[in-house]
């Protein structure tokens, strides 16, 4: 069964709240900290949760960039977790990051 979690984006005042969908099973969701019949507050912002996931790729990113692609493609897979906030999920039992690299041919000019 599925709950909704109730996410601040930012700690700012103003700054919206995002509405997310989780499993009932997921690790933090407890039936104290319901704010209605089926929605819980997450503990920290999406802004905060997605911090490390943020370092992460910048740090791929540079990792990847010595190679001098044309293009770098990153696509992590992340889950939204009521006390954890943002994690990676997993493909297999391994993280999920999926990372495309191209190189373009330089045009010859004539």
């Amino acid at each position: 069964m599925t709950e909704l979690l109730h996410i601040a984006i930012s700690d700012e005042e103003g700054g919206g709240h995002l509405v997310v969908e989780v499993d009932e099973d997921e690790p933090g969701m407890m039936p104290a900290s319901r704010i209605g019949d089926r929605m819980h507050e997450a503990s920290v912002s999406l802004v905060d949760s997605l911090a490390p996931i943020r370092r992460a790729a910048e740090a791929s990113l540079r990792a990847f960039l010595v190679l001098e692609p044309t293009t770098v493609d990153l696509e992590f897979g992340v889950r939204l977790n009521a006390s954890a906030g943002a994690v990676l999920t997993k493909a297999g039992v391994e993280g999920h990051i999926v990372v495309r690299l191209s190189w373009q041919k330089e045009a010859s000019g004539a």
